[in-house]
């Protein structure tokens, strides 16, 4: 079979500091191993913007004053490819009849990420005043990072048709390099919880 889906998607631990909640969306294709297991093959797109450090402000120790960065903007876009196995905890039946298939889901694969910082005041700055037209050179993380998930989740089928839904829990071995001016530490690793409606269509 094979489906689309839309998630939405939770940054949790150091990475919820950096970015809030954000749409996902994706694409999987299903391959049925028996009735109570199916591999499932999933690539799945995700762009956060208008990261935290946008509204935060730093600390010149020159005046003791906070200044914030009005051109500052942050992105964080990852392209995800992975392989997930759905044991079923229930019998999958063949026949048009509608079947609730509760199951666990276990993954793991590889997670692309860019995360992008642009437009923020220079903060090492010595004399007096402070120039808000110095920036800190552009800052940007961009890795392949390998990193696993866990959910549950319920298929409702009926026929050829299936709506999946999901909440699962990701966890990548990836980081971000941490921002000492704004009190931000570095991140390791990047934790988020997604939850996920996905519709399939099974031959």
């Amino acid at each position: 079979g094979a489906g689309v889906f839309f998630n939405r998607s939770v940054p949790v631990l150091g990475f919820h500091d950096r970015y809030s909640a954000s749409q996902v969306y994706g694409a999987v294709l299903d391959y049925q191993v028996s009735s109570r297991a199916t591999m499932e093959f999933e690539y799945h797109h995700m762009t956060m913007d208008n990261g935290k450090i946008e509204g935060l402000a730093f600390t010149w120790p020159i005046d003791k004053q906070k200044y914030l960065s009005p051109d500052a903007n942050s992105r964080f876009n990852l392209n995800s490819f992975l392989i997930n196995a759905l044991a079923y905890l229930n019998t999958r039946k063949s026949g048009s009849d509608l079947q609730l298939l509760p199951y666990i889901a276990v993954g793991a694969g590889f997670y692309d990420y860019q995360d992008r910082i642009t437009g923020l005041i220079y903060p090492g700055q010595k004399e007096e005043p402070l120039n808000a037209d110095l920036m800190l050179d552009d800052r940007e993380d961009e890795h392949t990072a390998l990193g696993a998930n866990v959910g549950l989740g319920m298929t409702v089928v009926q026929g050829r048709f299936g709506l999946d839904i999901r909440g699962r829990y990701h966890m990548i071995l990836g980081d971000l390099r941490p921002m000492e001016a704004w009190n931000l530490p570095g991140v390791f690793p990047l934790a988020m919880f997604d939850f996920r409606t996905a519709f399939k269509l099974y031959w």
